[in-house]
This record gives C-alpha cells, sequence and structure tokens, in this order.
C-alpha cells in the first residue's frame, strides 16, 4: 500500500484537516505500507511556501511521519502539460468560456447531467486556445484541466501525481467524493488504475459549516498557542472518532489496534462533541 499525505500549502491546518490525516496514517501504517508527503502548490495565486513549512510543522508536531517527500505540483507543470496534450489527442477536452457568474448561476440550478457545470460550453466546439479555460469531456463532472489564465487545474495534477507516484490508496474528507467518478475516468484516459479512495467525515464549526481554510477556521497552531499538546489534542480527535471511549492523551501508534477493529465513522463531527478545543 502506498498512501499519501497531499495538503494545499494555502492556509494553515485545522482540525478537520488533523483527523483526516490521522486517518490516512492509521490506514498506511495499519497494513505496513509508505506514506508520501506531496505539496499540492499547483494554484500560484494562493499558495505560500511558509504555509507548506507549516504543515510539516504541525504534521511532525501530531508524530504523522511520513515516509518520503515527493517533488511539489509547482515543479512539475510540464508533466501535466504533456498529460493534456494526450488527452486533447483523444477528444476529451473542450474549450469553455464560462465567466465565474455563470458558474455561480449554475450552483443555484440543477444540472443532472453535468453536476454544477451547466454544459453551457460542452457542445460549441469553441477553438482551444492560450485564453479559455479546458475542461474534460465527461458530463457527470466536467473538471476544470487547464484555467484560462494559464494554470494547470489540480483535478489532472492529482491524477497524474498519483499515477507517476505509485499511489495506491487515498482517503480523504467526504466533501470529494464528488469527484472521483471523474478522477476515475481520468485515470483510465491516462492509462493508468485509479487508487482505491476512502471518504471520511468532516468537521463542523460553531456555526454547522464545514470547517475552511478560507473561512478563517481555527488552525492548529492557534491551539497549540493556547497550550494544546499534541497528545491531548490527539485524544479528542481519536474518541471522535470512537478509538477511545473518552479523550485521553495518546500518540497515533496507540490508535492502530482500534483503527483495525472498528469502521471509520460516517457522519460529521459537531463542534459541541470536542467543545474544550472551541473554548
Amino acid at each position: 500500500m502506498i498512501g499519501r499525505f497531499a495538503p494545499s500549502p494555502s492556509g494553515f491546518m485545522h482540525l478537520g484537516h488533523a483527523s483526516t490525516y490521522l486517518l490516512a496514517w492509521l490506514q498506511v501504517r495499519a497494513a505496513g505500507g509508505r506514506l508520501l508527503l506531496r505539496m499540492e502548490d499547483i494554484d500560484p495565486q494562493r499558495s505560500r511556501a511558509l504555509y507548506a513549512d507549516a504543515w510539516r510543522e504541525d504534521l511532525e508536531w501530531l508524530g504523522l511521519h511520513w515516509d518520503q517527500e515527493v517533488p511539489a505540483q509547482s515543479s512539475r507543470v510540464s508533466v501535466y502539460l504533456e498529460a493534456l496534450r494526450q488527452l486533447q489527442e483523444a477528444g476529451l477536452v473542450f474549450a469553455c468560456h464560462c465567466l465565474r457568474k455563470d458558474m455561480n448561476d449554475a450552483v443555484r440550478a440543477p444540472h443532472k447531467n453535468w453536476g454544477n457545470y451547466p454544459g453551457t460550453c460542452a457542445l460549441m466546439g469553441f477553438p482551444i486556445t492560450d485564453s479559455v479555460a479546458l475542461r474534460l469531456n465527461f458530463a457527470p463532472n466536467a473538471l476544470v484541466l487547464r484555467r484560462a489564465d494559464g494554470a494547470c487545474g489540480y483535478p489532472l495534477a492529482v491524477v497524474v501525481d498519483d499515477r507517476d507516484q505509485g499511489v495506491s490508496h487515498v482517503l480523504r474528507g467526504q466533501d470529494l467524493a464528488e469527484s472521483e467518478a471523474s478522477q476515475v475516468f481520468l485515470h483510465q484516459a491516462l492509462g493508468s488504475i485509479a487508487p482505491q479512495c476512502s471518504h471520511v467525515p468532516l468537521w463542523h464549526g460553531p456555526d454547522g459549516r464545514r470547517l475552511s481554510k478560507r473561512d478563517g477556521a481555527m488552525s492548529l497552531r492557534s491551539l497549540r498557542e493556547k497550550g494544546w499538546t499534541s497528545e491531548d489534542l490527539m485524544g479528542y480527535i481519536a474518541a471522535a472518532m470512537g478509538y477511545l471511549a473518552h479523550p485521553e492523551g495518546c500518540r497515533p501508534g496507540d490508535l492502530l489496534n482500534a483503527f483495525r477493529a472498528l469502521p471509520v465513522r460516517k457522519e460529521p463531527v459537531s463542534h459541541a462533541e470536542v467543545l474544550p478545543l472551541w473554548a
């Protein structure tokens, strides 16, 4: 088994990340596999080196050690462009002129054939140029493979990385489940086998919404500043996942037997379940 930590260095780690990464660590370690660290910094507008350093520091602080750090996405653009060329030659790419407003309107309307994308440009046959977005010609979810500003899309980069790095198992948040079918399709189109994916519960804040870096969710760094130890924090995460009867200080390795014996929780974690963390 080869798994991965794949943080996007566009903000600091929060509780939801810590929970997901603990489960990813347990999955790989329980199977005696290898764990990769990959910085998914494909978005040049949001990614920052200081965040990448913070993620490494937080993972080490939690005791979630990896076996190898592989090249960051920002260093592999030429590889992604070659994969995009292959998809274009196979007729699996179309040019899209939709603006952000068009997409916002689409989210408010039910477009079952194309997910959140209304399918506006799919059959228009617009020429593929450097100034338009390129989408995957896959009706359930027409993922963006290259943005209109020329930046490679995350959906393409992550599939190519998993292919080239031999990733066999992916454990990630439930919010990413809807992209799985498109990623499997991309793997098949590029001649690779898609990793086995597991999706785990999200964490919700006091407002009932899932934790998000964009919304300034409470970071692990802020918890450390309040005096939380990694062992005590891990105990609350483990209890929320059902691996401990009550929160008590622990390290990731202490949870391996419980992880092997129990199914992964499915329902979201509310802030009320871990109320002391929000004090």
